[in-house]
């Protein structure tokens, strides 16, 4: 098992810091931008409330006011879930069909490993990935963002919404993963996959137009862990075990499906 993780690491370590970079420096770019705007904040909130509703949650600032620290950390973190989210889409898929699509898994399979060992192994290999993006993004906040935003205790927020952040991506990735195991090409487990990533998105944005559907968070991961909910009530127990139970469920149906496949002919 540690053979894999390492080998996977070594493979798909210069895509792991290019989106660890780009995550790192969207932080940064926020900072620049929050730090601009200083003494200007109450007439951007001005302009921000005059925006229709489907245009603020749109952009992500519709979860509080954007002069206040929160308003600009949730501003920030709407872009940080979705470039993590695609990563774990994309990774979930990647490490599924790389060693086919390279033609390597002949090499791989041939060695003392059964299947069930390499795509658990490949499934740790995406969690620790999906942590390093994580706190990667959480760093970079710390750094850039949160001295210039003066919210006190914002250094809290941004450790909890991270966890919850990268709670999220593990199902992303699991779906991902699921997703290369029963399509028969790269592309179409791409297009699957990434059509299950929009599809929450859209069940997400109608559950926060309408506002008073909050019961239905349970259809779309994107609402597992928002940071509004985090803020006022903290991780929901519910949500963590919902968020374990489909990551399981995808894998172990993943494994399954993985067993019966043609890797090699």
């Amino acid at each position: 098992m540690k053979i894999v993780i390492v080998k996977e690491l070594r493979i798909h370590r210069k895509m792991l810091i290019i989106w660890s970079l780009i995550l790192f420096l969207t932080a940064a770019f926020g900072g620049v931008e929050f730090q601009g705007l200083q003494g200007q904040m109450e007439l951007l909130a001005g302009t921000v409330d005059n925006f229709p509703k489907i245009v603020r949650i749109a952009f992500g600032v519709d979860a509080f006011p954007i002069d206040i620290g929160l308003g600009g950390y949730a501003s920030m973190f709407y872009w940080y879930q979705i470039v993590a989210f695609a990563f774990a889409v994309f990774l979930g898929v990647h490490v599924v069909c790389k060693d086919e699509r390279e033609h390597t898994a002949d090499f791989l399979f041939t060695k003392p490993l059964d299947r069930r060992t390499v795509l658990l192994s490949k499934a740790l290999f995406v969690m620790l990935s999906n942590a390093i993006i994580a706190l990667v993004t959480a760093v970079g906040t710390m750094i850039f963002l949160v001295p210039i935003l003066h919210e006190p205790g914002l250094w809290f927020h941004v450790a909890t919404s991270s966890i919850g952040m990268f709670l999220t991506q593990l199902i992303f990735s699991s779906i991902g993963m699921l997703s290369a195991v029963i399509t028969k090409n790269y592309r179409g487990a791409l297009r699957l996959a990434f059509l299950k990533l929009i599809a929450a998105y859209v069940f997400a944005f109608i559950i926060e137009y309408r506002g008073d559907i909050g019961y239905l968070n349970f259809l779309t991961p994107v609402r597992y862990f928002n940071l509004y909910d985090m803020v006022n009530y903290g991780f929901s127990v519910f949500y963590v075990i919902l968020t374990i139970a489909i990551t399981a469920g995808c894998l172990v149906y993943a494994l399954h499906q993985f067993r019966k496949r043609d890797l090699i002919g």
